[in-house]
């Protein structure tokens, strides 16, 4: 992805920095020439360590107390925002939103979900709570935070992790081959956040759906069989499954059967030069990735 080579005004406080999509956010921030901040629980984690070893300065921080957070964020110019799922995932989001303004932070990016608004529409349809990424969108809205908003696809990773869509050696999904998922590659929401951050008249005040690529899963599954030179099956795990063991995630996969969102690739393309379709990224980092859970089998 080509760098922005706008001036860096100063440092970005990222946090989740020891997560995915925060990691690729910090380090691709400290390639383009930022002062970062990552707000961290302990310093001695391994992740903790490879961040300052890169050039992070490291603050310690709660997401679940306000005051840490906004302790962290002073002096910042801006602030990337991500939270992982969790009973707590909305009072952190939000506590990290109310710091932000109550420092002046000059460009808050928050890391929501692909489709949130289509999303969050069918939960309340269907008599469920509202997503709380969206919930947190709104609220930057209503603060009236000089933002953007980035709402990444499907993690590209997802389908060659055993935690995910990747068992066995093969590809094990609850939805139908007819579904088209959108794709993103973790490293490439780094790079995207970086460039917004160098951007900010270009990209305040925006909610950017960003998809490297679009596939089935009986595509997908032929993808990875090509990358590792054998078969890989595509199996489809029944939502009633999921429904009596993860009934949080047969909400999310229920909604991906009725009304999955459509984000305009091309348009993201167009605005993001250098994005990775699936095939690229499995040849740059995917196949070691994949080799390595087929390894042994």
């Amino acid at each position: 992805m080509t760098r922005a080579t706008t001036t860096r005004p100063g440092t970005v406080v990222v946090i989740g920095a020891t997560g995915n999509q925060g990691g690729a956010t910090a380090r691709h921030l400290l390639a383009d020439g930022w002062s970062v901040r990552a707000l961290v629980r302990d310093r001695q984690a391994p992740a903790a360590s490879a961040l300052a070893a890169a050039g992070a300065e490291l603050v310690l921080g709660d997401l679940n107390d306000r005051r840490s957070v906004e302790a962290a964020l002073q002096g910042a110019y801006g602030v990337f925002s991500v939270q992982a799922a969790n009973p707590d995932e909305l009072a952190q989001g939000l506590n990290v939103a109310y710091a932000a303004q109550a420092v002046g932070v000059q460009h808050f990016v928050y890391a929501s979900v692909g489709g949130a608004e289509s999303q969050n529409s069918y939960y309340v349809e269907h008599g469920w709570e509202p997503i709380e990424k969206w919930q947190i969108e709104e609220r930057i809205r209503e603060l009236g935070l000089p933002a953007t908003v980035l709402r990444p696809a499907g993690f590209m990773e997802d389908f060659v992790s055993p935690d995910r869509f990747f068992q066995n050696g093969a590809l094990t999904v609850p939805w139908r081959d007819d579904i088209v998922i959108q794709l993103i590659a973790i490293d490439d929401i780094g790079a995207l956040a970086a460039r917004v951050f160098a951007a900010p008249d270009t990209y305040l005040h925006q909610a950017i759906d960003i998809t490297g690529d679009q596939l089935t899963a009986p595509q997908i599954a032929a993808a990875l069989g090509t990358a590792a030179d054998r078969a890989v099956p595509s199996t489809r795990l029944p939502l009633e499954v999921l429904w009596e063991h993860a009934p949080e995630a047969a909400k999310v996969f229920e909604y991906v059967e009725a009304g999955y969102y459509d984000s305009d690739v091309a348009a993201t393309r167009a605005m993001f030069p250098g994005l990775q379709d699936f095939g690229t990224w499995l040849d740059r980092t995917g196949r070691e990735r994949l080799s390595a859970q087929l390894s042994g089998l």
